[in-house]
């Protein structure tokens, strides 16, 4: 079981983090979250397959910061901190692989969708080219209908360099074209097609 005492710490280290955020101190406030998850890591029994579960049994407390939304904000606060502290980029992708290595069996869908998405984006940010594709394989392997692969996808090529040229407009222009195929909702369909519009502006 998770004691009482270590509950505690988690959930002032993920307050301290959030307070850290609010002063736009990003890089303090992944700190102090990447101390919350190290914990909730380390001391939630191993049975827990299904971090939903550990957020039921643990997290009941209405005065605490609900922790599946929380997963989301850790991803988030990491991404923006990588822009300043490209290491902050690094320990995204840890950090979303150790949360699916630990939880594998995690129910809540769209939580397990984004962190798949969010590996797309950062490891091609990264330029690790080859892990990007393999995490672009495994998203559409459990979601096939999704055009947000394909979007993270073409969207980090874009932003991983200060000027694109011609030839990485046109790369993340044939990527994008790839989702058009899917059965995705209009709404999400419509967000692709304005991308593509905006990439062949650009070309």
């Amino acid at each position: 079981m998770l004691k009482k005492t270590t509950i505690k710490k988690i959930n002032n280290w993920i307050t301290e983090g959030f307070e850290k955020r609010s002063e736009d101190a990003s890089k303090e406030c992944c700190d102090y979250f990447l101390k919350a998850w190290d914990a909730l890591h380390e001391h939630v029994p191993k049975s827990y397959q299904d971090f939903s579960l550990v957020v039921e049994t643990y997290n009941k407390d209405e005065a605490d910061y609900d922790w599946g939304g929380w997963i989301w904000e850790v991803g988030e606060e990491l991404g923006n901190a990588g822009k300043h502290h490209r290491e902050c980029l690094v320990h995204r992708i840890e950090f979303i692989e150790a949360f699916k290595t630990r939880f594998p069996e995690t129910s809540d869908e769209e939580l397990m969708e984004y962190l798949q998405r969010t590996l797309i984006r950062t490891n091609f940010l990264l330029e690790r080219d080859e892990a990007g594709a393999k995490a672009v394989k495994d998203f559409y392997e459990k979601i096939e209908y999704s055009i947000w692969g394909y979007i993270e996808w073409g969207d980090a090529l874009i932003k991983r360099v200060a000027a694109p040229s011609k030839e990485i407009y046109e790369k993340a222009l044939s990527i994008y074209e790839k989702g058009l195929s899917l059965d995705d909702d209009e709404e999400f369909m419509d967000i692709l097609k304005n991308r593509i519009t905006r990439t062949q502006q650009k070309i």
